[in-house]
C-alpha cells in the first residue's frame, strides 16, 4: 500500500489545497485499515483495493451518521437480490460479477464487515439503471469500472445529502464526501 501511495504522491502534490491534501493522505490511512483483508484480492490495479477500503470505510461512516439499520442480515440482502434479479437482471449480474471479482475480500472481512459490504454493493447496483449497469458490465471486463467506483462515490453522496436534509443542526450547504472523511 505504501509503494501505491508513492505512486500517487506526484497526483497529491498537484492538488491545489491543503484540506484535499489531507483529504488524499486519509483516503489512503482508511484504506489501510483493511489491508489485511484488502491482501486477500488479486487485483490488476494496484489503486483499486485502496479506493475500495476507501470507500467501503466511508459507506460505513455515512451510514452511521445516517442512522440507517446497521445490523444487515443476510435475508435482507437476499431478498434485495431476489427483486433486483427480477426488475433490473443486468444491475444484479453486475452485482454477482463484482462479488467474484471481490471474492477474497469478501471472504477474509468479519461476518458483518461482509454483510455490510454486500449491503453497499447491492445498493449501488440497485440505484443503477439497466443502460449504465450494462456500460459498466462492459468496460470492466478485464478491471473494475471506474465507472462502479463512481457509482459507489453517487451513492455515499446520496447519504451525504439525506443526512444534510435530515439533519435539525446548522449544517454547511457545500457538503461533500471530504467533510466526512473520517
Amino acid at each position: 500500500m505504501g509503494i501505491e501511495q508513492l505512486n500517487w504522491s506526484e497526483f497529491r502534490k498537484g492538488l491545489p489545497f491543503k484540506d484535499e491534501k489531507e483529504a488524499f493522505n486519509i483516503m489512503f490511512e482508511n484504506a489501510k485499515l483493511y489491508t489485511q483483508y484488502l491482501s486477500n484480492t488479486n487485483r490488476p490495479l494496484p489503486i483499486e483495493p485502496i479506493m475500495m477500503g476507501a470507500l467501503f470505510h466511508n459507506y460505513k461512516i455515512l451510514l452511521k451518521l445516517c442512522k440507517e439499520e446497521i445490523n444487515v442480515t443476510e435475508e435482507s440482502i437476499n431478498q434485495k437480490l431476489v427483486v433486483l434479479d427480477k426488475e433490473k437482471p443486468v444491475a444484479k449480474t453486475l452485482f454477482d460479477k463484482t462479488c467474484e471479482r471481490w471474492r477474497g475480500l469478501l471472504y477474509a472481512l468479519h461476518r458483518d464487515d461482509r454483510k455490510q459490504l454486500l449491503k453497499m454493493l447491492v445498493d449501488c447496483c440497485d440505484s443503477l439503471d439497466e443502460t449504465t449497469a450494462t456500460k459498466i458490465l462492459i468496460d470492466s471486463e478485464s478491471n473494475i469500472s471506474v465507472l462502479f467506483f463512481i457509482c459507489l462515490v453517487l451513492q455515499n453522496q446520496n447519504l451525504l445529502n439525506r443526512i444534510k436534509k435530515s439533519s435539525e443542526k446548522n449544517v454547511k450547504t457545500d457538503v461533500n464526501l471530504l467533510n466526512f472523511i473520517d
